[in-house]
């Protein structure tokens, strides 16, 4: 069997190339949708958010719970080991007494305890004063009546009578007939 050649005969490569570009845009034909095309999709794609939006929100609101549990379980860890060291420092009778000696005021049998005073505190009498009795007053109806009825002085002179009060009205005439026409009869 003889090999037989494929001829090319009759086909010019440039105007191939044109057809098969020609059906290459063919095949590729721009998708246009139409406005319900484009509806339908914009809900598909907001029912998918909506599906995959609560289960995110759910998963970030454990992950926050989880790192506050884990923050309030680390202090009352730290909280507990506070405690422990405080109980061993009371367990302690050199601390029992140290204590006893700074808050009460406890010595040792056989000590002496002084008490220093500072002469730079003095008491300060402007503070309590316990020189001047207050008058006892009566019942608080004669206290109401004589706040009511004697007026208090203000001052060395007197009292000086009220300022005029001041509009920025137009002033009303003194005699409406005057400016108004008389009413015919």
């Amino acid at each position: 069997m003889a090999k037989q050649k494929k001829s090319h005969k009759g086909i010019v490569p440039v105007s191939s190339r044109e057809r098969a570009s020609e059906t290459v845009s063919a095949a590729r034909a721009p998708f246009k949708l139409g406005a319900v095309g484009l509806a339908s999709l914009a809900v598909a794609v907001l029912v998918i958010l909506f599906v995959i939006a609560i289960p995110v929100r759910n998963y970030f609101q454990l992950r926050s719970e989880i790192a506050h549990t884990q923050a309030s379980i680390a202090a009352k860890e730290q909280q507990i080991t506070q405690l422990e060291s405080d109980l061993e420092r009371y367990r302690s009778e050199a601390y029992i007494r140290e204590q006893a000696r700074l808050r009460l005021g406890v010595i040792e049998p056989g000590e002496t305890a002084f008490r220093i005073l500072d002469p730079a505190l003095e008491t300060d009498t402007s503070v309590t004063s316990y020189g001047t009795e207050a008058e006892p007053l009566g019942p608080w109806y004669e206290n109401l009546w004589d706040s009511v009825t004697e007026p208090e002085a203000i001052g060395e002179g007197e009292i000086a009578p009220p300022a005029p009060v001041t509009t920025s009205e137009t002033p009303v005439p003194s005699s409406p007939s005057a400016e108004a026409p008389a009413p015919a009869q």
